[in-house]
């Protein structure tokens, strides 16, 4: 398991275990920031050991649990026990959300957001019926969130159907990619593009996948390149 990284002003990731989505394997990566009024905001949280746990606390208390992803939103339940008290929002409830019972949600993203997540933190939609993302902007370390919709995977050796599979999808690396079964989930081509010019717009100089590396160099080229089919 991963440590506590710093990327930048309060904005941390700890890679977590690899987990199997329909029997593939996937690397796991959960962002963390630490907001204007000292909350700590958890995306897409990972199993992890103690002493990172004590390093998390250490920043601040808890006080949101995030599934911007309907793939992700099983990973909240864990965490839940651990912070009672944390407001829990997930991306809208869909029949690809990967669930086993229902949380005590507050929101939803897409709904108004908390103030006090404001002005660390911006989003936009991504998505329709299926597969509704929320892509994140972190405004102090100007760094993209981003979770199931662009991914990146390296050659895993003894994994020819794992490796099929991302080649086949478009998500190999060194490029990846949006995998052509999320492209699908666009039905609404012109609001796909209005958002993905929004996220565009951002100055981020960074850009963290919760399923491939973190990409430091040319960010907002990187983005445009998985989005060329769409734009």
């Amino acid at each position: 398991m991963g440590t506590l990284t710093s990327l930048g002003e309060d904005l941390f990731v700890v890679d977590g275990p690899t987990v199997r989505d329909l029997g593939i394997p996937f690397d796991t990566r959960m962002s963390i920031a630490r907001l204007g009024d000292g909350a700590i905001w958890i995306s897409s949280p990972v199993a992890t050991s103690y002493a990172v746990l004590a390093a998390i606390t250490a920043l601040g208390p808890v006080r949101y649990l995030v599934s911007p992803t309907p793939r992700h939103y099983w990973r909240l339940a864990r965490w839940h026990t651990l912070f009672p008290r944390a407001e829990l929002w997930s991306s809208p409830i869909t029949p690809v959300t990967l669930k086993d019972g229902d949380l005590p949600l507050t929101g939803l993203l897409g709904d108004p957001l908390p103030e006090a997540w404001t002005p660390d933190l911006e989003h936009v939609v991504l998505g329709d019926a299926l597969l509704r993302e929320s892509v994140f902007y972190h405004a102090p370390s100007r760094t993209l969130l981003v979770e199931d919709v662009i991914q990146v995977h390296e050659l895993l050796p003894g994994h020819p159907v794992s490796n099929a599979v991302f080649r086949l999808s478009g998500l190999m690396a060194p490029d990846g990619g949006v995998s052509r079964d999320i492209r699908l989930t666009f039905f609404d081509r012109r609001a796909a593009r209005e958002a993905v010019r929004k996220i565009l717009d951002w100055p981020f100089r960074t850009v963290v996948l919760a399923h491939g590396p973190i990409v430091t160099r040319q960010a907002k080229a990187f983005v445009a390149r998985a989005f060329d089919w769409l734009l």
